[in-house]
């Protein structure tokens, strides 16, 4: 049967509809110039540097919309060549090696003749990649009317304005770009209990600090949920920049043990030694708590929420915030090894290398996921998924309190879930960066 692919006269189409659908947005530049903007990109991703694939991102702005004092991590740099270049593939091959995609654009811009010509570089830095993958932030955004677009691999763009991505062309198909699964209402309400036990350690650890003089301030309930996910995002950003592909499972804690034993559908080649070593994330997110609660009891706060979370400085939040990077890259790092990651929903480091085996039921479809809560679905057989996504669907129809976690060799992230009965998948829109 013929398959209908799209390019990128397709995805301009679907991204002006896109566009013009949200509210006060600016007028988006004709559909030839918009062709020609995205074709290049296209193209450009199809190269490679030596054995590297093109990642890079390009803001169609006039340099003149650039704030020439400004530069990271508050303001973006431009940073003008003294003579335009040609906005030409090879030309982007080129720049992407010094416009780091987690850090820079490449600026383009309309010349005299109406053609496009790549005037210079913006640093960025990395604060817009920070927010998406749980950090604090404020990040710099483009002008509100530029249009960014994303290289992300051989075939992938990436198109929206400013932080926002509008559009997504993968592997032929266009469409809306993944969904930001954690802040969904399903997910955090899995690990409501975890949260609570945290809140209540965090509550009697605060009780003894003021009691002994200090003063520390509250902690709204979504800055404890944005710390607990700060890993899991980073993690999986981690992983989706390898391009190898891996498993991560979370089991319900009080039948985990039973799940990885040898009777258990999860067979650990590697498993970690019952300890405080295997813990150690649940003991970096109360001592991140705990750092927060006492920045802003320095700075005369009473209660910190998401926005005062992103003001807030300090050498002990540093320090927190650099020993949970660190585990996530452990994760990541873990997830190579053929098998999947297995955690609790306590966060506990279980092991690695576990085979998803045994007697597991025979599906013969599963949901995709629409929206956020899965309220709208469309019914997917398994012929084209591989071998790590059967086995997690799998897995998850057998344990319907687990969640997986699997990313793909070409960067793509799905959460895995029964959900309502029927084992569904969610598409996450997690950053592939380099770090």
């Amino acid at each position: 049967m013929a398959v209908d692919y799209a390019y990128p006269p397709q995805l301009a189409r679907f991204l002006r509809h896109a566009w013009e659908a949200m509210p006060d947005a600016p007028v988006l530049m004709d559909t030839a110039h918009l062709e020609r903007a995205l074709t290049v990109a296209y193209q450009a991703s199809l190269l490679r540097d030596e054995d590297r694939a093109i990642r890079v991102r390009i803001v169609v702005a006039g340099p003149e919309e650039f704030d020439p004092l400004a530069g990271p991590p508050d303001g973006l740099q431009p940073l003008l060549f003294g003579e335009s270049v040609p906005y030409v593939p090879d030309e982007l091959r080129r720049l992407a090696i010094a416009a780091k995609y987690h850090r820079a654009l490449v600026g383009i811009h309309p010349g005299p003749d109406g053609r496009f010509r790549i005037w210079g570089i913006v640093q960025s830095g990395p604060g817009w990649l920070q927010v998406a993958q749980g950090g604090r932030g404020p990040a710099p955004a483009p002008p509100p009317s530029a249009l960014v677009v994303r290289v992300l691999g051989p075939g992938r763009i990436a198109v929206g304005r400013g932080l926002s991505t509008l559009a997504e062309l993968r592997g032929g198909v266009v469409g809306s770009p993944g969904m930001d699964v954690f802040r969904s209402v399903w997910l955090p309400a899995r690990f409501s209990e975890t949260r609570a036990e945290l809140a209540t350690l965090h509550a009697g650890e605060r009780a003894r600090a003021e009691a002994s003089g200090e003063r520390w301030a509250n902690l709204e309930r979504d800055v404890i949920q944005l710390v607990s996910q700060a890993m899991v995002r980073r993690f999986l950003a981690a992983m989706a920049s390898a391009h190898h592909g891996g498993t991560v499972i979370v089991l319900p804690t009080e039948s985990a043990a039973r799940i990885v034993s040898g009777a258990g559908p999860l067979r650990l080649k590697y498993a970690f030694e019952d300890g405080e070593p295997r813990r150690r994330y649940r003991r970096l997110i109360l001592g991140l708590m705990r750092a927060i609660a006492r920045a802003g009891g320095m700075e005369g706060v009473a209660s910190v929420d998401r926005e005062t979370y992103a003001t807030l400085r300090g050498e002990e939040l540093s320090s927190q915030r650099d020993a949970i990077f660190e585990m996530s890259q452990l994760i990541a790092a873990l997830t190579e090894v053929d098998g999947a990651v297995v955690m609790t929903k306590r966060f506990e480091l279980l092991g690695f290398g576990a085979e998803i085996a045994g007697d597991l039921p025979d599906l013969q479809h599963v949901e995709r996921a629409l929206d956020l809560e899965a309220g709208d679905t469309a019914r997917e057989t398994l012929t084209a998924d591989g071998t790590r996504h059967r086995s997690a669907y799998r897995l998850c129809m057998r344990v319907p309190d687990a969640v997986a976690l699997v990313v793909s060799q070409d960067g793509g992230v799905r959460f895995i879930a029964k959900h309502r009965g029927e084992v569904t998948f969610w598409e996450h829109a997690a950053e592939a960066v380099d770090v």
